[in-house]
């Protein structure tokens, strides 16, 4: 069982929370058992969706639904640079750029229904705040990512993503926005077609890419750049003790 408390989340929400990525074996006494001994308040536990019997165990003991992803991936990366339209260009990002990069998260993932939106206990304005903080921690540590990829015009934020190593050359493509005022000009698919090429030249074989089953759209361009469906998840999120 993959277990750890969060203490981002506890700074978040001001409760004690823990993280699990289960398997269909794990146990669902034990998992409650860790929690009690933890005080944990809030478990957050991403399972198999082919998990059933897991699943069915969950909401036996009160933990409920609160997201269900879908990852892509492609083994093989396209090499090629993406091309941009005319004014826009590429660079990889800084510490310095935090700030900025945090602002265009937070414009282009407020009000996203993500699983901290979907828990009606927590706050929505913190939750948007998650992303935000995602986003710039991204730029600053490198332990959150490998990478962020910027494109600018007239040297001001389009868009972003961020990029993290997850092992046996497998790439992970995190966290995309593109401006409002920027949409429309395939900046997201210039994005993911940069994100392959930036993968190849640093020794990445494979990409992966995530969304929540409702996000069509995304979907539609991973298909369009050969990405096909690889896996799913649920999200579930349980509250222990008395209601906050």
């Amino acid at each position: 069982m993959d277990i750890s408390l969060s203490q981002m989340d506890l700074e978040r929400f001001g409760v004690i929370t823990a993280k699990a990525a289960l398997q269909p074996d794990d146990s669902v006494a034990a998992l409650a058992g860790w929690c009690r001994q933890q005080a944990v308040r809030m478990l957050i536990a991403r399972v198999p969706t082919s998990a059933v019997t897991l699943v069915q165990q969950l909401e036996q003991q009160g933990a409920f639904l609160t997201d269900t992803l879908l990852y892509y991936s492609r083994r093989a990366l396209a090499p090629e640079a993406a091309l941009l339209p005319d004014g826009y260009r590429w660079r990889l990002a800084s510490a310095a750029d935090a700030d900025d990069v945090a602002a265009l998260a937070a414009l282009t993932f407020s009000g996203y229904a993500g699983h901290y939106h979907a828990d009606a206990r927590l706050d929505r304005a913190t939750a948007d705040a998650v992303y935000e903080d995602w986003a710039a921690n991204s730029c600053r540590n490198p332990a959150v990512a490998d990478a962020v990829l910027l494109i600018e015009h007239d040297g001001k934020l389009a868009a972003f993503a961020t990029l993290k190593d997850r092992g046996a050359a497998l790439l992970e493509g995190v966290l995309f926005g593109v401006h409002p005022q920027h949409q429309g000009r395939r900046l997201y698919q210039a994005l993911m077609q940069q994100a392959q090429h930036w993968g190849q030249a640093h020794g990445f074989s494979a990409m992966t890419v995530s969304t929540q089953v409702v996000n069509l759209a995304v979907q539609k361009v991973w298909c369009r750049l050969g990405f096909e469906p690889s896996s799913s998840y649920y999200t579930f999120h349980q509250w222990y003790g008395e209601n906050p």
